[in-house]
């Protein structure tokens, strides 16, 4: 299903409730931040421990927004881990859910396609500011996304599927699973969280539209 987060500067998100987003949605994850005015996008970070070192160094510095990946389209790669980049690194997007759209980048996800076919042109012609219409569109399919700009804009669509906690915006549940690690030996997880997941597989199913 994959979790997407949006947390503001200054919040921490408990270790446990990050790994419960990894290990729920083992396909890879990403984070975004802006930086002295730049869009810094980290992604493709396929053990917990390579992806909790990177972000917990700068996590309480920066509005964050979060993804970790359960595949449905594309494959499994550091390419269609989340955040998307468009419009020349300016904004960034990170999606949980799916896109009813013609897969007409095969090398790339629903998410990537949706970017490529609809969002980055959105972003141009600014229609993308108008949210109800972005979420009422023929490919929409079903999910919520966070979009961020270079400028610090942020824009949560559908976040009603989702909801807060301790002001941290989380796409679904996924997170609250955190306690079931607490009861596990610390050697157990160091095991656990240096393994990578394995990379250039396909995903679990695929959906419809893929020609």
């Amino acid at each position: 299903m994959c979790l997407a987060i949006f947390k503001p500067a200054g919040k921490r998100i408990a270790k446990n409730s990050l790994r419960s987003g990894f290990y729920g949605n083992n396909s890879g994850s990403g984070f975004a931040y802006v930086a002295d005015g730049k869009l810094v996008v980290v992604k493709g970070l396929m053990s917990f421990k390579e992806f909790y070192e990177k972000y917990h160094a700068i996590e309480l510095n920066h509005a964050m927004m979060v993804h970790f990946r359960a595949a449905t389209h594309g494959p499994v790669n550091d390419a269609n881990c989340h955040p998307f980049t468009m419009c020349d690194g300016q904004f960034a997007m990170v999606h949980n859910g799916i896109f009813r759209i013609p897969m007409s980048n095969k090398a790339l996800s629903d998410t990537g396609n949706y970017c490529e076919q609809v969002l980055e042109p959105a972003i141009k012609d600014g229609t993308y500011k108008d949210v109800a219409k972005m979420q009422t569109n023929d490919v929409w399919g079903w999910g919520a996304y966070i979009l961020m700009s270079a400028a610090g804009e942020v824009i949560i669509y559908n976040d009603k599927m989702g909801g807060y906690d301790d002001d941290v915006w989380y796409s679904n549940q996924g997170y609250k699973y955190g306690s079931a690690f607490s009861r596990s030996d610390k050697s157990y997880l160091d095991l656990m969280d240096e393994m990578e997941r394995p990379k250039a597989r396909q995903p679990y199913f695929y959906g419809c539209n893929e020609d």
